[in-house]
């Protein structure tokens, strides 16, 4: 099959949108589909995308140079119209998070998918205008509606009155690194990581605290620019505290091998999009499932969206999450216990089969 993935994202990028995305045209390509992943001219990386994002199997990337910057404004439904004649001309199926696109689809009977990660009410007044109008979620032409959690189902049947629910599928994020596992070790010092945004309800600040408290063990933030990371070492002068810009996908395999202990301190509001869209509720992070992939053990924020895909067996939650004293008492209760880290650790391994990339693309066609 013939299929196009239209997406506004910058690529190859940081974001984790951007890897999700890419890793599902590999994978559709992996099963013998001819993919094109058509974008705006946005990168800001000159690095093919194959070394960045250690691709094995290709696809076709089609870039709309007229487009700069990511398409907002009236650039967003110029890009989307643009991108979706392209995309109608050279596919039979086109996949996309664009919600014009999506209403051009139904518009001109084109077969699409479209993948559903937030709110609606994070869109811009017509297209929210164009989708209860018209009722598009409910068109023939969407084959299927994939969403990312259980909650961005339940969201979205309630408030379209969704009438197939045979068509409606629920994919979680997945990880496509491929580590063997191995039982951790008893250490003096252990290694604390973070791998990600470096966003305030990420919890970025939780692990500074932390750093600051705890001079016994070692912390580990990957992620954020290089200016970003240059002003947090500014600020956080400390021998247990290692900061480092984002890593390319092709080296995160080896640095999280290194940590003994993963961590995701989310805020009870988690954002993205310049911080306004609050993504608690829906959220699926990329995050959780390379960190269950590494096989290591995980301390969480107590956040229910999470427990969709792991319980205390494969992960510590922390119930009040916000107070960076109630993560050091789980630190020091789990560090010399080294018989349950390991069989939590191993148990978020055996999980993490479940979510690649691989069997994503497989539930998807």
């Amino acid at each position: 099959m013939k299929i196009s993935y239209i997406s506004n994202s910058s690529c190859p990028s940081h974001l984790p949108s951007s890897l999700q995305i890419v890793k599902t045209c590999e994978h559709l390509s992996k099963y013998g589909n001819q993919v094109f992943l058509i974008l705006p001219n946005t990168s800001i990386f000159n690095v093919k995308i194959s070394n960045f994002y250690n691709i094995k199997y290709k696809f076709e990337l089609i870039r709309l140079h007229k487009f700069k910057k990511f398409p907002i404004g009236l650039d967003y439904y110029l890009f989307s119209l643009l991108s979706f004649l392209k995309a109608k001309k050279i596919s039979e199926l086109i996949i996309t998070r664009n919600y014009f696109v999506i209403f051009l689809c139904s518009i001109f009977n084109m077969k699409c998918t479209i993948e559903l990660h937030n709110d609606i009410k994070n869109e811009s007044r017509i297209v929210r205008f164009l989708f209860n109008k018209f009722n598009i979620l409910n068109s023939k032409s969407i084959s299927k509606i994939v969403c990312i959690s259980e909650g961005v189902k339940k969201k979205y049947i309630k408030d379209f009155n969704l009438q197939n629910n045979k068509k409606i599928v629920v994919l979680p994020s997945g990880s496509s690194l491929d580590i063997k596992y191995k039982n951790s070790l008893k250490k003096k010092r252990l290694n604390l990581g973070y791998f990600g945004t470096i966003n305030p309800s990420r919890g970025i600040n939780i692990i500074l605290k932390l750093a600051r408290m705890d001079k016994l063990n070692n912390y580990y933030i990957f992620g954020g620019s290089k200016n970003q990371m240059r002003d947090l070492k500014k600020k956080h002068k400390l021998k247990n505290l290692y900061l480092r810009s984002h890593l390319n996908y092709k080296t995160v395999q080896m640095k999280i091998s290194n940590m003994d202990i993963l961590l995701m301190p989310y805020s009870n509001k988690v954002t993205v999009s310049g911080n306004v869209s609050d993504t608690t509720n829906f959220m699926s992070p990329l995050k959780l499932f390379d960190y269950m992939s590494a096989g290591k053990l995980i301390i969480s924020s107590d956040l229910v969206v999470l427990k969709e895909i792991v319980n205390k067996n494969q992960c510590i939650f922390v119930k009040n999450y916000l107070n960076p004293m109630s993560w050091m008492l789980e630190i020091n209760k789990i560090k010399n216990n080294i018989l349950k880290r390991n069989i939590i650790g191993r148990n978020s391994y055996i999980k993490s089969k479940l979510y690649s990339h691989k069997n994503r693309v497989l539930k998807y066609l």
